[in-house]
């Protein structure tokens, strides 16, 4: 790399003329960039331990600063690799150097559908380069409904042990306003109404369709209180969901001052009250 100073000055002198002037710079070597593999699997979402071969992807390199991928406009991110398509394996590997990619699913293997999220991000740095980093795809066959399945699980914040009685409800998120809103003509839509957790402190609400939900608490068990905030998520259900099932652990402290069960806080990020 170039020195911090760049302009040196030399004088010649009839003193010196016999023996000549110098003036020696160091460089400073810059350490390669590091390199490794990004891969991409695709899978069956049916039965995540069959590969499918034939999915086609591009691999495009985080360039523009702006979060997330952007494939035209007159900034986008620089595209890597056009191509790139699963073999029997069910995999495609690039070697890059450290930095962030998007992999991009463009075509899904035949009698299969293309994910509804077909871009996932990777960062390759120096730490892992060695192993390379992968990213799963999974692809569901066409004409095939999705069908998954979202269970809370209940527990005592201190002892961690289950708590049976605690309500829970579902909203999927349907008119794009970040957070749950269940109030207003434009609120989100409740799929689930309420269910209380089992003696394993479980609730299981079943089947959904594939989105955004959140899971929202209206009641607790005698003796506990609402957490502040009693509305989980966005928790995002789809054929990247393993088994197409979420689990989702939700805490209940006991009220300390004897006053029974407690009121509810906010409804989270975005949302307005019930």
């Amino acid at each position: 790399m170039l020195p911090e100073q760049r302009v040196f000055t030399l004088t010649l002198t009839a003193e010196n003329a016999a023996a000549g002037v110098r003036y020696v710079v160091d460089n400073v070597r810059v350490p390669p960039t590091p390199t490794g593999r990004v891969a991409v699997r695709k899978v069956d979402a049916a039965d995540l331990r069959t590969p499918l071969a034939g999915a086609v992807f591009e691999l495009w390199r985080e360039s523009n600063g702006v979060p997330g991928l952007q494939t035209d406009g007159n900034e986008p991110d620089t595209l890597e690799e056009g191509g790139c398509v699963t073999g029997a394996d069910g995999r495609c590997e690039l070697v890059v150097e450290a930095g962030t990619y998007h992999w991009r699913e463009i075509a899904a293997p035949a009698g299969y559908e293309l994910p509804a999220q077909p871009v996932a991000t990777v960062v390759l740095t120096a730490a892992n380069a060695a192993a390379g980093v992968t990213v799963t795809f999974a692809d569901a066959r066409q004409g095939e409904e999705f069908s998954g399945s979202l269970e809370v699980l209940k527990k005592d914040a201190k002892t961690k042990r289950p708590l049976r009685g605690a309500v829970f409800e579902v909203w999927k998120e349907t008119n794009g306003t970040p957070g749950l809103q269940t109030v207003g003509i434009n609120a989100d839509v409740m799929v689930k109404p309420g269910c209380a957790t089992d003696g394993a402190g479980v609730c299981t609400f079943a089947p959904l369709e594939a989105g955004s939900y959140y899971l929202r608490e209206t009641d607790v068990p005698e003796g506990y209180v609402l957490p502040e905030n009693r509305v989980t998520g966005p928790l995002r259900l789809d054929e990247q969901t393993p088994g197409h099932r979420l689990v989702v652990t939700v805490d209940n402290r006991r009220d300390d001052h004897g006053k029974g069960k407690g009121k509810g806080g906010k409804e989270g990020k975005g949302g307005g009250r019930g």
